[in-house]
């Protein structure tokens, strides 16, 4: 099967490394004669965790299945970007499908093995995500086994809105937290961009390649405690989204692929708009349901949204809120790359 080359971008993360490399030595690796890449960096840590990474190492040696594993430091640019680009760098030749994920969060048994046979049924396929779970306790030996949901309203929506995109491998709203691409496609993360997966995705869809989540691909994590935490992180998410909208490339992305891939990118790259953004995923919704389902599917959409009228209202005004601090605050000052989220 496929080689596999995992990268695992790290600052101050010695609250959850353990956790995360107990996991991925748990998972089921792919069989392979040559021995699988596992690159964790370190960016710029002041917390320890490249030495919490390095005790983690052992669990790999009694694996039936050979992965070489690695500590390093970024040599590059600080931030995720640098850090990735620092891992792909260490990659041996060998390897023809990059893994990227967070080490906050932990995997499905099978979803290395997932990627892998995903990419290897589909020559079409360039680039994957998993589907993300958000749970109350990620467990502390990384085993995701019957995680106890914390998915709110607007997570399920989500969700079913990026499982019509898969379907159409059109998915627009990948997740860096867990994703994969082909490497020969030579991706590299555009500098001062700090929504490193959209980036990705941008260059994917540029080349033309499908995109879609695979199936036994799930990861879990936590939410950020309500609070101040959590408005940061939203907050953040939103600035990056704002920022992206100023990638040196996005004039072909707007022109990419056929003519429903443009026009779910123009409906995105609208959301930015305050003046837009209530109506971008109710549309967005109804469009892909008719597209896929037909007629009767795009009516059922509209009667539902036409039910959750009042909630949906309110929540398309926190939206259109956060685009309007996050415009306001990059106007002052752009995100920059490197960046760190409390663990727990």
């Amino acid at each position: 099967m496929t080689t596999l080359g995992v990268i695992v971008p790290c600052r101050n993360e010695a609250a959850v490394i353990e956790r995360k490399l107990r996991n991925l030595a748990a998972c089921e690796w792919p069989e392979r004669g040559a021995p699988h890449d596992l690159i964790v960096v370190d960016d710029g840590s002041s917390d320890g965790t490249a030495q919490h990474a390095n005790r983690e190492l052992i669990h790999f040696d009694a694996l039936r299945v050979r992965v070489r594993v690695r500590v390093v430091a970024n040599a590059l640019r600080a931030g995720k970007g640098g850090a990735i680009e620092s891992g792909l760098r260490e990659l041996r030749p060998e390897v023809a499908l990059v893994v990227l994920t967070d080490a906050d969060v932990v995997v499905a048994h099978g979803a290395l093995t997932a990627f892998a046979r995903a990419f290897e049924a589909e020559p079409r396929l360039a680039m994957a995500s998993g589907a993300q779970r958000f749970v109350v306790q990620v467990p502390e030996e990384g085993s995701p086994a019957a995680p106890r949901s914390d998915a709110a309203l607007y997570d399920r929506f989500a969700n079913a809105v990026r499982a019509l995109e898969s379907r159409l491998g059109l998915l627009f709203s990948v997740q860096g937290q867990w994703m994969a691409w082909r490497r020969e496609l030579e991706l590299h993360p555009t500098p001062n961009v700090a929504a490193d997966d959209l980036d990705l995705m941008l260059q994917v869809r540029c080349k033309g390649g499908v995109i879609r989540r695979v199936a036994g691909a799930e990861f879990f994590e936590m939410r950020a405690p309500r609070g101040a935490e959590r408005e940061r992180q939203s907050v953040r998410r939103a600035r990056a989204f704002v920022q992206f909208l100023r990638h040196p490339r996005i004039a072909e992305l707007r022109t990419a692929g056929g003519w429903l891939a443009r026009r779910q990118a123009r409906a995105y790259l609208r959301a930015a708009r305050p003046s837009a953004a209530w109506s971008v995923v109710p549309l967005l919704a109804t469009g892909l349901a008719g597209l896929w389902w037909g007629p009767r599917a795009a009516l059922a959409v509209i009667s539902v949204l036409g039910a959750l009228g009042a909630p949906l209202w309110v929540l398309l005004r926190i939206v259109r809120s956060r685009i309007e601090v996050a415009q306001s605050l990059e106007a002052r000052q752009a995100l920059g790359e490197a960046w760190e989220t409390a663990r727990r």
